[in-house]
């Protein structure tokens, strides 16, 4: 039984024995052959990797703003309570990180039409329109995150050492001046939210307070603080509450359906002020109906000023937190390392060049020896001789 294991397997070694002998006697056939052809693709790799233009990468890194929420933020949105609420709507964005928004900051087409005309990119890249320039501005520069770290680095290659540099610490005084006029972080979201509200109510305010004069000179009433303290008052801080909630259900109706747990209870707070306001509106209503309708007139515009100068107030306390969060954060992007001119070329690396062609060379001519190889056998071997008649005349064009 071993004997006949042993016999068996003797012809199989012998076949691998002879195909190795035969690889070894094919490449010895073709040596002159499988030495020029590496050796060609070689010099003419380094002639090339020479002839190329150098080119030197510059690399600046830059911390961005890190988004917390202060104490004057926390205690706003607690005091605040709806507005509060709508301040923060605003912090979510639509990015997976703050890395990934500063990137997108970078490559945005505004920021790169800046850096276009003030480098004048356009002539430097030989471009003949200004969306080819951004995209040779693109291969130029790169930008990466670190994760572990949380800094952004911006590369930039140019043939000009100097340039390179100034490309890279330009890229970082245009978001500087991008993100001037952005509200990135939570606080500044909040000031922009503030400043708006505080404009658009200063506006109405000044309209009623018009109103309220000319109604008060109609009706010769003179609104005293008797009248401040009664029905009049408590209605127009109900209202200026409601008020309120009303601008805070229409900003989250934006981010929000009717079934979320949080607009479901404004709503319901909402709700609630209106009953009390109705109640209380309704206490009042045997002097209303006494009053002759120019005093009706001047007690309503009476409490429309009150609304307004209680959202005022509230409004401006809060403006004043969200500026010293905003102050708290500090500048919203530092440069760790601003880049100056390389010393050493990045581009072409030679030695990796040089490297590949060999070994594509090498491959090509094993690959033409075998080829040479079979084609002289082909000749001389009558059976493959027909085989390669028989294949030119499948591959043959016919009229």
């Amino acid at each position: 039984m071993n004997d006949h294991t042993q016999s068996g397997a003797s012809p199989l070694a012998d076949e691998d024995e002879i195909s190795l002998l035969d690889l070894a006697t094919a490449l010895g056939e073709e040596k002159k052959t499988l030495f020029a052809i590496p050796l060609i693709t070689t010099v003419v790799a380094v002639v090339v990797s020479l002839l190329m233009t150098p080119i030197f990468t510059a690399k600046t890194v830059v911390m961005p703003p890190q988004q917390q929420q202060g104490g004057a933020a926390a205690a706003a949105l607690a005091s605040l309570g709806g507005l509060g609420a709508l301040a923060g709507l605003g912090g979510g964005g639509g990015f997976k990180s703050q890395d990934e928004m500063y990137i997108a900051f970078l490559g945005s087409e505004g920021l790169q039409n800046r850096l276009i005309a003030d480098l004048q990119l356009q002539e430097r890249y030989e471009a003949k329109t200004l969306t080819d320039t951004r995209v040779a501005l693109k291969g130029q520069v790169r930008i990466t995150a670190d994760k572990k770290s949380g800094l952004l680095n911006i590369e930039a290659d140019d043939k000009d050492p100097v340039f390179a540099a100034e490309l890279a610490n330009r890229h970082v005084q245009a978001l500087h001046a991008m993100l001037g006029r952005l509200a990135v972080t939570e606080a500044q979201q909040r000031r922009v939210f503030y400043e708006q509200q505080i404009q658009q109510t200063q506006d109405k305010l000044a309209q009623v307070e018009a109103a309220f004069r000319a109604a008060k000179d109609k009706s010769g009433m003179q609104v005293t603080a008797v009248l401040a303290e009664t029905g009049v008052r408590a209605s127009a801080e109900l209202r200026s509450q409601i008020a309120a909630r009303e601008v805070q259900l229409q900003a989250m109706s934006r981010f929000a359906t009717a079934q979320n747990p949080e607009s479901q209870r404004i709503a319901s707070e909402l709700a609630a002020l209106r009953a009390q306001l109705s109640k209380t509106e309704l206490g009042s209503g045997e002097s209303k109906a006494s009053a002759s309708p120019l005093h009706q007139e001047a007690v309503k515009s009476y409490r429309d000023v009150k609304v307004q100068e209680a959202m005022l107030e509230v409004l401006i306390r809060q403006y004043e937190l969200a500026r010293v969060d905003e102050a708290k954060e500090g500048p919203l992007l530092q440069q760790v390392d601003v880049a100056t001119p390389p010393e050493r070329k990045s581009k072409p690396k030679r030695a990796i060049i040089v490297l590949v062609a060999a070994f594509a060379g090498l491959f090509l001519g094993v690959l033409v020896a075998f080829v040479r190889r079979a084609w002289r056998k082909a000749q001389t071997n009558p059976e493959s001789a027909g085989q390669w008649l028989a294949m030119k005349k499948a591959w043959a064009w016919r009229g």
